[in-house]
């Protein structure tokens, strides 16, 4: 999760831009038509007690449960709604502590209508804001962050994509 930065009273160094073709040919990519996907499906995320983060993400969200299973002594279930989204959520008790500096999906991103009503929502379920328990605004939108149960940021923003266009 990206947090808004302290300013230091030093200047920062600017980063260098982002280059799409050093990137694609590092990676061994071949130039060719990429694929046609046309929005997310699912996000899954490993938990270490898949009752406690089920119950979380269905009171935060509003989803309901559509599908759980055992495959081998991993449990596993699959909470959304039709049109919306869904989200996996893998039981794995033995996992150590989440650390944001590892490479992995830092956080999922959710859009809502109203931000203040959902702040107040969100409050009403006992939560607190990351980030001071403040309302973080962005240039063209503004947002809030959850951390669920196993230290997983959650964004929910009022503007689909920040607003970008």
């Amino acid at each position: 999760m990206t947090a808004p930065s302290e300013t230091s009273g030093k200047q920062a160094e600017k980063p260098a831009p982002v280059d799409l073709e050093v990137g694609k040919a590092r990676a061994g990519l071949r130039p060719a038509t990429p694929i046609d996907a046309r929005r997310i499906d699912h996000v899954q995320i490993n938990v270490r007690n898949l009752d406690e983060s089920a119950g979380f993400y269905a009171a935060l969200l509003g989803v309901e449960l559509k599908e759980e299973g055992n495959n081998g002594g991993t449990r596993w279930c699959i909470l959304g709604t039709p049109d919306r989204f869904y989200l996996c959520l893998v039981e794995v008790p033995s996992a150590g502590d989440f650390k944001w500096e590892d490479v992995h999906i830092n956080h999922a991103g959710f859009v809502v209508d109203d931000i203040d009503e959902t702040v107040r929502r969100i409050h009403e379920l006992g939560l607190r804001l990351a980030f001071n328990d403040t309302i973080i605004d962005w240039p063209r939108s503004r947002s809030v962050y959850v951390i669920d149960p196993n230290g997983i940021g959650i964004e929910i923003t009022n503007r689909f994509g920040g607003g970008l266009g």
